[in-house]
């Protein structure tokens, strides 16, 4: 069942998803699609789902990981590290309905959502309502979405990037 933004959340506040049901939308997307996933909530809201294989793309780490965000309530924003659907998988729509989970929920809550991009990716992400706003000098786009200006994109990236890379170490 997807989200129902009439539903009153346990706050009694009407129409904003919470956290946990924004986990569990993320689960019922991957369950849609059959595809296998473990959750993870590391410190610092910091949420990662595996799948069960590695996956290998070129330029990027072998791993599992399939989606990886932080939610910083400090600075109303998201930041979302990765997001890698399995190969097989691929051209279905599901980073797609992912994202578009993730945007929902910083509308809601009028978050910005921030990330890096490799330049191959950001048609996508251009697709999908997010501007580039800095490039940073090991060669990634840092774009965002939700926010007023690009130069909140920038404050924001700016309070949070020491705290994302220390989390990077988990």
């Amino acid at each position: 069942m997807l989200y129902n933004a009439s539903r009153i959340d346990h706050l009694g506040v009407k129409g904003h998803m919470t956290m946990i049901e924004l986990i569990s939308e993320v689960e019922n997307i991957f369950q849609k699609h059959d595809i296998f996933y473990t959750y993870e909530l590391l410190p610092h809201h910091r949420h990662m789902f595996r799948w069960n294989e590695t996956m290998r793309d070129a330029g990027m780490v072998a791993d599992n990981v399939m989606l990886d965000f932080n939610l910083d309530e400090t600075h109303e924003a998201i930041y979302l590290g990765l997001i890698r659907v399995p190969q097989s998988y691929r051209s279905h729509g599901i980073g797609e309905e992912i994202v578009n989970l993730l945007k929902l929920y910083a509308k809601e809550h009028h978050y910005s959502i921030l990330l890096e991009s490799a330049p191959e990716n950001m048609l996508f992400w251009q697709k999908m309502h997010f501007s580039t706003f800095l490039f940073e000098e090991y060669g990634f786009w840092m774009m965002g979405y939700g926010g007023k200006n690009k130069q909140l994109f920038k404050v924001k990236w700016s309070q949070m990037k020491p705290q994302v890379y220390e989390e990077a170490c988990y």
